[in-house]
């Protein structure tokens, strides 16, 4: 069963910083993963997340640290994607 995450960090600074690798000297990419994203595990290696973007905005892939000393930036979860229709359920197109 595929492993899905939620970032809860980074909400104070647009989200959290995404990394091309797993070493945190890596090249550091451009966009922060939006804080609310929900992403699946592709690897898991101690507290380095290699990621694919499922929901929310930011790059499609890469790597992200799990948590800081004093907080968690990424949690495991249960949740799934929530189809964009559900709002517009009702309309017809």
């Amino acid at each position: 069963m595929v492993q899905m995450w939620e970032v809860v960090g980074g909400a104070d600074k647009g989200g959290i910083i995404v990394r091309d690798g797993q070493e945190i000297s890596s090249a550091q990419k451009s966009e922060r993963l939006s804080t609310g994203a929900l992403i699946e595990e592709i690897t898991l290696v101690g507290e380095r997340l290699n990621y694919k973007l499922i929901q929310g905005t930011g790059p499609a892939e890469g790597w992200v640290g799990i948590k800081l000393p004093t907080k968690d930036l990424c949690i495991r979860t249960d949740k799934k994607t929530t189809p964009a229709k559900t709002r517009d359920s009702g309309s017809k197109k």
